[in-house]
């Protein structure tokens, strides 16, 4: 278990680059719940049908190195930091990954957008909100 200030967290959207089943999902879920038993890492994912939005926190190399593996993922392109920095206790203890709703990735999204820092956030999450639920996306 790492010490607390070794303890970082980090969050992500990303499209999906295929047509992604329910089986595929749960393979995902699957190997990401056993590597992140294996590296410390939990975390939370949702999958619209074409955007994915994921939080995770552990130890900082080990989100290095699955940021690294998840960049050559096939099934994923134009990957946007949403968030990331240390963190003092553990949001998520014991959810190695679960899957949430596409309203809660929703509500995710938009906190990101209304936090973004640079113009190439704001196209690139404004774009991804409209993806996930053009219909959440007007209302809001």
């Amino acid at each position: 278990m790492p010490a607390l200030k070794d303890l970082v967290h980090l969050s992500y959207c990303s499209q999906a680059q295929s047509r992604i089943g329910q089986l595929d999902l749960d393979r995902i879920l699957e190997a990401s719940q056993r590597n992140n038993q294996r590296d410390d890492i939990t975390g939370l994912l949702t999958f619209s049908g074409e955007v994915f939005v994921q939080f995770l926190e552990g130890p900082p190399e080990a989100l290095r190195q699955l940021m690294y593996r998840l960049q050559g993922d096939p099934r994923h392109s134009d990957i946007i930091i949403l968030s990331e920095g240390l963190e003092h206790t553990r949001i998520l203890p014991g959810w190695d990954m679960e899957l949430v709703t596409r309203k809660e990735a929703h509500q995710v999204l938009r906190e990101a957008l209304r936090e973004a820092d640079t113009y190439a956030k704001v196209i690139g999450l404004s774009r991804l909100l409209a993806r996930l639920d053009p219909d959440l996306h007007r209302a809001s």
